[in-house]
């Protein structure tokens, strides 16, 4: 169990870190911050360094007890954190995108809203609007963002 642990860990740190790393500008751009050295390139070694400061980082944000050891449970609360953070990002993107549309400013959304501002939900518009009243209410559109309501052809 601890082998996996250990394992399962040691790969989680090495995506964390390669993909952190992918991120970041290469060649002579500013900014590059694995490039220690400032030549406008990344050796091995600072690659290596890079990575193993961001695995470093990321094991002390997940052990949370502080005991220098990750264990199933702290690896599910970090999953559980990281998911809950996504869910406040897309949310508070939806509100904004539905303000925005909303351009009466009455709370829901016309098929005229919808057609000007966003388009690809005016294609399912109807299949949305469960009630049929012709507006979509912030409530519909949760629902018929979940994959339940789709086009009637």
């Amino acid at each position: 169990m601890k082998t996996t642990l250990s394992t399962c860990i040691v790969a989680v740190a090495a995506l964390l870190a390669g993909t952190a790393m992918a991120g970041e500008p290469r060649g002579d751009a500013p900014g590059m911050r694995s490039d220690t050295d400032g030549d406008g390139r990344v050796s091995r070694a600072e690659a290596t360094a890079a990575g193993s400061q961001r695995s470093g980082e990321w094991f002390d944000k997940v052990d949370r007890d502080k005991d220098g050891y990750v264990t199933q449970e702290e690896l599910k609360q970090a999953r559980e954190t990281r998911s809950g953070h996504r869910h406040e990002k897309m949310k508070a993107r939806m509100e904004e995108r539905f303000s925005q549309a909303d351009t009466n400013g009455d709370g829901q959304l016309s098929l005229d809203e919808t057609q000007a501002k966003m388009p690809k939900l005016a294609e399912r518009f109807n299949a949305v609007d469960t009630d049929k009243n012709g507006m979509l209410s912030k409530d519909e559109l949760r629902h018929g963002h979940s994959g339940r309501a789709r086009p009637q052809n």
